[in-house]
């Protein structure tokens, strides 16, 4: 109802009053139409949804230009091509040691076994860590037992010495007497022959008497002297059995000596020392130390000459062929986290040995047996206190002269599937186009390009997930 159909109020001059305002009838209520239920609105924005994926990817999968949408933006990656060296290197690991030692054991006792020791005790050692110069005394064992028992050696060399002096003396009067014996049997028999010569005078008998006595005197005589001469030869034996027991004894002397000399061990070459561990009395393995008793020929220490210092490492058979000696390494510490040394390959073996995790050369059956290394020795040039024999470390050895050019991340480069041609996507405009690149080299992350790409392009890197396998 408008406005214009309502009664006006009369006017305050006729005398009418103002009439209370008749309330408006409230407005005929309209039926809405009923809205469309929320599955349904659902279902219509999933189907969209999927139709714009699949024209999204049906348009990147076409090897034209690719137009990066909004949404795909965020999942590629890009790297720009630049121009620098590139190196080929290889990854090896190891511990360290010394180029130079000096490996220092129990002395080998050389005296007879009547010593009676089956092992040494330690006195003293160098502390570990010390530098010492060369042919000082790092080592000591107790030497008491041995000096008891070199005086009783001494002793016997005493006594046989004194056995020598009396055989000596006693050969001397029996060859005197023997003599004296000689010379009165042909004093005799010069006797017989003077009295045989008066035999003219004297009757048949006592001549013939004479004649017999002057022969027995001449075969006495005859017998002595033949056994002079075995005799000669049996106190020359006599003697020489006296004086072998009094070598004997001295060379068992000297030897015991040279073993007392032995227990104060001394070292060929100076460097740090070292202690080794042991597999000690009490059953634990621990370092050398005073009042520990080991075997002879048992290792108690190094002194190692710091001043070279190398990196033992295996490489596999397959690796070694692209090693060569004098190539260069930067070595890294596992104990000090980004410090880097330089050095170089040193030496190399000659001959492949199983792997090093423990898998025996005899062993049938495992696989260790068929997988073989050379071993490596890494001189590190660099010079620095913490640098240390035994620690762990790594080396990157650079087995390849660097090579000048384009450099892009090894994993822009891609090639047609059945086809021996590689490719990059190179940005053009607002999307990516495929061209084609002759590759010179490549490293683990890096690929040297040769032709088709210049250095400022930006190539792609990867692919959103909806157009990754258009791509490959």
């Amino acid at each position: 109802m408008s406005a214009t159909n309502l009664p006006l109020p009369l006017p305050p001059e006729h005398g009418g009053e103002s009439p209370s305002p008749v309330p408006a009838p409230p407005p005929p209520s309209r039926k809405l139409p009923e809205e469309p239920g929320f599955a349904l609105t659902l279902g219509l924005c999933l189907v969209a949804s999927a139709a714009t994926a699949f024209a999204v990817w049906a348009t990147s999968s076409r090897p034209q230009a690719r137009q990066p949408s909004s949404g795909a933006a965020g999942l590629m990656r890009t790297a720009l091509a630049s121009t620098g060296e590139l190196s080929k290197s290889l990854r090896v690991g190891g511990t360290l040691s010394t180029m130079d030692f000096s490996s220092i054991r129990a002395p080998r006792l050389r005296g007879p076994r009547d010593a009676g020791r089956a092992d040494l005790t330690i006195a003293w050692l160098a502390d570990a860590g010390t530098v010492v110069p060369p042919g000082s005394v790092v080592a000591e064992f107790e030497v008491r037992w041995l000096e008891d028992h070199i005086a009783d050696v001494e002793s016997r060399v005493v006594r046989t010495q004194s056995n020598y002096r009396k055989k000596e003396a006693d050969i001397l009067i029996l060859k005197e007497t023997e003599r004296q014996g000689r010379v009165n049997s042909k004093a005799e028999y010069e006797k017989a022959l003077l009295d045989l010569q008066s035999a003219e005078v004297r009757s048949e008998i006592e001549a013939e008497i004479l004649k017999n006595v002057s022969e027995e005197a001449l075969v006495t005589w005859r017998q002595l002297e033949r056994e002079g001469e075995f005799m000669e030869l049996v106190h020359s034996a006599d003697l020489r059995n006296e004086a072998l027991e009094v070598d004997k004894e001295v060379l068992h002397l000297e030897r015991h000596e040279r073993d007392y000399d032995r227990l104060r061990v001394k070292t060929p070459l100076g460097g740090m020392v070292v202690n080794e561990t042991i597999f000690n009395k009490s059953g634990t393995f621990a370092q050398t130390k005073p009042g520990d008793q080991i075997y002879p020929g048992a290792l108690i220490m190094r002194v190692v000459d710091v001043s070279e210092m190398v990196l033992n490492a295996v490489v596999n058979q397959v690796d070694a062929q692209a090693i060569r000696i004098g190539d260069e390494a930067v070595i890294e510490l596992d104990a000090y986290p980004g410090e880097q040394f330089a050095g170089r390959v040193v030496d190399m073996g000659a001959v492949a040995s199983s792997n090093s995790g423990g898998a025996s050369r005899f062993s049938r059956g495992s696989s260790g047996a068929f997988i073989k290394h050379i071993r490596v020795r890494i001189l590190i040039d660099d010079q620095d206190e913490r640098i240390l024999p035994d620690l762990s470390a790594s080396a990157d050895i650079y087995f390849s002269r660097s090579q000048n050019g384009v450099l892009v991340p090894r994993e822009a480069v891609r090639a047609e599937v059945g086809e021996d041609r590689e490719f990059v996507y190179v940005r053009d405009g607002e999307g990516y186009r495929q061209r084609p690149v002759r590759v010179r080299d490549v490293n683990d992350t890096q690929a040297l390009i040769a032709q088709g790409l210049h250095a400022g392009e930006e190539v792609l890197l990867s692919e959103p997930a909806a157009e990754s396998d258009s791509l490959q």
